[in-house]
């Protein structure tokens, strides 16, 4: 019994302190903001400059959202799924940038 009460504590923690670390991250107008990342469902990536990162996701079939980093010089890491801003997770790296892909154009 007194593992499963703390199991269940643990949960409530983990979820609070995930929940404040999304509450960091800043959304701009066009869908993407700094220090954040999304796990998993890489597709392609290029390395290019970070302003060229959205639009060339819009651009790649089968891409609907991204993160690029300094990694390499600059690599735009393009990604596939269904996902939206909830899915995104603070890294606390100012220098990253994410976004969805949509109606919007890219421009950081």
């Amino acid at each position: 019994m007194k593992v499963t009460k703390l199991v269940f504590i643990i949960g409530h923690v983990l979820l609070i302190i995930q929940s404040g670390l999304a509450q960091q991250i800043q959304w701009q107008s066009g869908g993407w903001a700094f220090a954040c990342d999304f796990k998993n469902n890489d597709l392609t990536d290029a390395r290019i400059p970070g302003d060229q990162c959205g639009g060339r996701c819009a651009s790649t079939q089968s891409c609907t959202h991204f993160t690029w980093t300094t990694y390499n010089g600059g690599t735009c890491w393009m990604k596939s799924g269904s996902v939206s801003q909830s899915n995104a997770f603070f890294t606390g790296d100012n220098s990253m940038v994410c976004g969805i892909v949509g109606k919007f154009m890219f421009e950081f």
